[in-house]
């Protein structure tokens, strides 16, 4: 089981720590992309963007870069300093339970910590204030 884990830091939610790259790549998109609230609230951009492939295959935010491939959305840090970048592969589906489990989860009850885990090909956010 992999995670990663995000804090609310008074008025956003900011990265705090992961067990692999991956997972990082993952919790600095929701939490610096992604946002909640008062912030730029791009969600519903990338939730539109990953419904509707008439929008083009790559988008980028602040800190990640996005692509469609085939069924998935692979996710990378637009500032990796690796040889090799790590790929973060989310099939849509799972990328859109958690675009909605992230807007019902956390934005509208904004717990003080948020843990995402990947266990078994399935994403599960678990809150605690």
């Amino acid at each position: 089981m992999s995670f990663v884990k995000i804090i609310y830091d008074k008025t956003s939610y900011d990265y705090d720590n992961a067990d692999s790259i991956a997972m990082a790549i993952l919790g600095l998109f929701l939490a610096s992309d992604v946002g909640c609230g008062s912030e730029i609230n791009t969600w519903p951009s990338f939730k539109d963007w990953a419904l509707n492939d008439s929008l083009g295959t790559c988008l980028s935010g602040n800190i990640t870069c996005l692509e469609k491939e085939d069924d998935n959305i692979l996710l990378t840090n637009l500032y990796s300093e690796e040889k090799i970048p790590t790929i973060l592969t989310i099939s849509r589906q799972q990328f859109l339970k958690l675009f909605d489990d992230w807007e019902e989860k956390v934005c509208k009850l904004k717990p003080k910590e948020v843990t995402i885990t990947y266990d078994n090909d399935e994403f599960v956010i678990e809150t605690k204030d």
